[in-house]
């Protein structure tokens, strides 16, 4: 990992809105910097935490993005999240204390670095920062029923359209006639996600494009047409 720690003002970040920091008076904001590693450098395939280590940090992604995955008893790994700008990492492993998933850079990323410990006792000094982590806790649940309800959909081409339609909702883009989306995983990545075949993602992204759904060059997507491809992801044949 490249890890190198550069000097910011949360406050000044474009994602300060959103992020931890808003739920504490600027005033004490110098509380909250104590506890947090800002702008640390991950390049594509580095590491944040391994799977079955003590859990003690909180990540924020910055920039870029970063895939988790679980390797089950035979040695298996299985993608079960993507994770862009304004995204926390480790929530589901403050509870136990212990690292459920592997985190992986997909591509050169920033993320910042959180210790868990002082953030929840700020939370109990600053009724906000607690409203904040209990709205941070929904989301995160509302993105795993969404990712199970997409995998619960048997027409592969249907898991592919309503994880299209996802990921351009968490991205943020303004809803235009033809919207242009940058895929960052593999599509070896998109396959263990989607529980299906690498060669089957293949299929299923020809069957969007031959349904004028979409349009494809290498890893940009262009949505031409939103309702064909939110038809298709309530199939099951």
């Amino acid at each position: 990992m490249l890890e190198k720690k550069i000097i910011t003002d949360c406050t000044s970040c474009a994602l300060a809105k959103r992020c931890l920091p808003s739920g504490i008076p600027v005033t004490d904001l110098y509380r909250f910097i104590n506890i947090a590693h800002t702008n640390q450098t991950f390049a594509s395939g580095d590491q944040l935490f391994k799977q079955g280590v003590k859990a003690s940090h909180l990540y924020v992604v910055k920039t870029g993005s970063f895939k988790t995955q679980i390797i089950n008893d035979f040695g298996d790994a299985h993608v079960n999240g993507f994770y862009l700008p304004g995204d926390i990492l480790g929530l589901e492993s403050m509870a136990g204390g212990i690292t459920l998933n592997s985190c992986i850079a997909i591509e050169d990323s920033l993320a910042c670095k959180i210790t868990y410990r002082p953030l929840a006792a700020l939370r109990k000094e600053f009724p906000n920062l607690s409203d904040l982590a209990v709205k941070i806790y929904s989301q995160a649940l509302a993105t795993t029923l969404e990712t199970q309800n997409c995998l619960s959909i048997h027409s592969a081409a249907a898991r592919l359209a309503q994880f299209l339609i996802l990921f351009h909702r968490r991205t943020n883009q303004v809803t235009y006639r033809q919207i242009r989306l940058h895929l960052n995983m593999s599509r070896q990545d998109i396959a263990s996600h989607l529980g299906i075949a690498v060669e089957t993602v293949s299929r299923s992204f020809s069957k969007l494009i031959d349904a004028g759904c979409i349009t494809k060059s290498g890893r940009i997507i262009n949505i031409i047409n939103t309702e064909a491809l939110e038809e298709i992801s309530r199939s099951t044949a």
